[in-house]
């Protein structure tokens, strides 16, 4: 009898803790406007400054080979295959009813694949059914656009040997959704089939932009920093070149688009303009905003983030 209330008495107290904890939970959501992992997330992330900056430039480090880490697993086999020197990952999709999609990661173009990404790939994998394909294209400090473009450029005509454009998509988040704009209007320049859609995640458009007024939200980007490692992209080219800031690039006739951003993050305001530029040119594009939300949010593990990928999941399926 005694061990009975014993363990009724730790039961009452577990419950109790659980609803205080469900309590100030819901109380912070109301207060802050977001979820507490969402602010933990954010303010997790560590921002790079000038002095990293100058630290880490003209680092040549090989990142031409990269493994998915441990714990991430896809629901079907990962191969992995060279275009050029370019090391490609690709899961085949579930059934030949199912899309394609050629996933351009983030990471100013600095930074290769995040744990994140891996994440958000082997989760659309398998609940969309979809096929994955991501490339670890050059990057800086060894490369520039000059070096990656070409390549993306080679692998996309790959795939359309295989597959039809309309089953393709093309997703990317940070520079890598910028990269992916690029690439579809240097497609379209080319007269290459387009992608059926693109999804686009806190695109970096423009690598002279980012609004300073934002600066103070932004717990992870640095518009400083991001200026220069821009200019180190562009290399000899122009930085409004559209191959490096697409936002200045032609939008007519692009395939419909989704695009995602937070509004406390800088690229907010670049994104939105980006946004109207494309529905002045008759663009089919949809402008998913998430307040008080920061960078790429649709991959951070919150509840905002759970709700934006399994928004992008759908986008996927249909």
């Amino acid at each position: 009898m005694k061990t009975k209330k014993v363990i009724k008495g730790v039961c009452l107290t577990v419950m109790a803790l659980i609803a205080c904890l469900l309590i100030i939970c819901l109380g912070f959501w109301l207060i802050d406007g977001r979820s507490p992992q969402a602010y933990f997330v954010a303010h997790a992330l560590p921002q790079t400054t000038m002095e990293d900056y100058e630290k880490g430039k003209g680092d040549m480090t090989d990142k031409s080979i990269v493994e998915i880490p441990d714990g991430v697993e896809f629901s079907r086999e990962v191969k992995q295959y060279k275009v050029g020197d370019m090391q490609v990952f690709e899961s085949a999709a579930e059934d030949d009813s199912k899309p394609i999609v050629l996933y351009i990661h983030g990471g100013a173009y600095v930074n290769n694949f995040s744990s994140r990404h891996w994440s958000a790939m082997a989760e659309w994998a398998e609940t969309t059914g979809c096929g994955i394909v991501t490339p670890n294209y050059p990057l800086l400090f060894r490369y520039t656009a000059k070096d990656a473009h070409p390549l993306m450029i080679q692998l996309y005509r790959q795939l359309l040997e295989r597959f039809p454009a309309k089953r393709i998509m093309i997703m990317g988040d940070s520079a890598g959704g910028g990269f992916s704009l690029a690439l579809t209007q240097e497609l379209k320049a080319d007269s290459i089939d387009l992608p059926n859609r693109l999804v686009l995640i806190s695109p970096w458009v423009d690598v002279v932009g980012g609004d300073d007024a934002l600066q103070e939200y932004d717990t992870f980007l640095n518009n400083e920093v991001l200026r220069h490692i821009g200019a180190d992209w562009a290399g000899d080219m122009d930085v409004h070149d559209p191959i490096i800031s697409p936002f200045y690039g032609d939008m007519q006739g692009l395939p419909p688009i989704d695009l995602f951003t937070g509004t406390w993050e800088v690229f907010y305001t670049d994104i939105v303009k980006t946004y109207d530029k494309m529905k002045a040119t008759g663009v089919d594009v949809r402008l998913h905003v998430k307040e008080k939300m920061g960078h790429v949010y649709p991959l951070w593990p919150c509840p905002e983030g759970n709700e934006a990928r399994k928004e992008i999941a759908e986008i996927i399926k249909n």
